[in-house]
């Protein structure tokens, strides 16, 4: 507990340092990458004593959850659906029971045995047949038919940007963008 808590104190820190304005101004110009870069990077730096796995899935996980609340992406975090537990579902379980293919199932991996991962992706499978709903957020590129994005700036940048994209096209965000107008 003490180590996400650790995480969360130096994550919200730095965005409190950088300020919401500033933050709804990249987000409105589409700076994803930029973004990661002023916040994720640092947070990764200052929080020490953790194993590098866990705290890259934790800080991606919580950042993920801080901008998708910011950009006003539906979604559910840290819950158990079917006996399985899910990191994150855009938009919620209500919809997948309705139609699986209108939702995404995030994982955020949170240890370098690739093993334990692709457990956990046959659960998710039993969840979401789709691999291609299926997005697996890790420190490091792993070989496997899921959508996969890699805790650096441009591949978090993607993830974030197809996020917005899918929402979008499913059209499930609100009329704005964002929480707020800048």
């Amino acid at each position: 507990m003490s180590e996400s808590s650790s995480i969360k104190d130096a994550l919200y820190a730095k965005i409190d340092e950088i300020g919401q304005e500033q933050i709804h101004q990249l987000l409105l110009n589409n700076k994803f990458s930029e973004l990661f870069e002023r916040i994720y990077e640092p947070v990764i730096h200052n929080v020490q004593d953790i194993d590098e796995y866990e705290k890259h899935g934790t800080i991606a996980e919580s950042l993920t959850h801080y901008l998708f609340t910011e950009m006003l992406i539906p979604s559910q975090r840290k819950i158990s659906f079917e006996n399985i537990e899910i990191d994150m579902i855009i938009p919620n379980t209500t919809e997948l029971q309705k139609d699986s293919h209108n939702t995404i199932v995030i994982l955020f991996v949170k240890t370098s045995n690739i093993e334990q991962v692709k457990q956990k992706i046959q659960d998710l499978k039993k969840l979401q047949k789709d691999d291609a709903k299926i997005w697996i957020i890790s420190k490091d590129h792993i070989e496997i038919p899921q959508s996969t994005y890699t805790t650096e700036k441009e591949s978090f940048g993607k993830f974030l940007k197809d996020a917005q994209n899918f929402i979008k096209t499913k059209k499930m965000n609100k009329l704005n963008i964002f929480k707020t107008k800048v």
